[in-house]
């Protein structure tokens, strides 16, 4: 892929996800979208030890948070295919499936028909985070 294009398709992506993954209470949960050279990642970030506000890094997302993993988003250029993908409790990630936009890799994150991002399968239960907390908004 042309260098220019790749780089305004992750512009776009992360723009995409960072628009579909807004904080759910600001202060004391927000969404992380890293990008290395191969995938794109979704991490869910809570304070450390009940801290929370601006004096803890909220605002500047230099604080002591918490980085769980969501989800992740590898391109597969000779597919033209997103790869989506999930981290167990075991802690490697696995493959969920592939879809030929991110649009429907969101789609399928925030609907968690299996509970694997967000759900009863997630790492966000085995923290002690509860399901309804997890769940990204539908207005993002």
């Amino acid at each position: 892929m042309q260098e220019r294009r790749r780089k305004l398709m992750e512009e776009r992506v992360i723009r995409d996800l960072e628009g579909a993954f807004a904080p759910l209470e600001p202060g004391r949960q927000k969404y992380i979208i890293e990008k290395d050279k191969f995938a794109f990642y979704i991490y869910d970030s809570r304070p450390r030890d009940g801290a929370s506000g601006p004096e803890h890094g909220a605002a500047s997302g230099d604080g002591d948070w918490t980085k769980t993993p969501v989800a992740k988003l590898s391109f597969i250029e000779n597919e033209q295919q997103w790869q989506l993908s999930w981290m167990p409790p075991q802690g490697r990630w696995q493959r969920y499936g592939r879809y030929y936009d991110v649009e429907t890799a969101i789609l399928i994150i925030k609907g968690d028909p299996v509970g694997c991002f967000l759900g009863e399968n997630s790492p966000l239960v085995y923290l002690g985070h509860d399901k309804k907390s997890a769940a990204p908004h539908e207005g993002g």
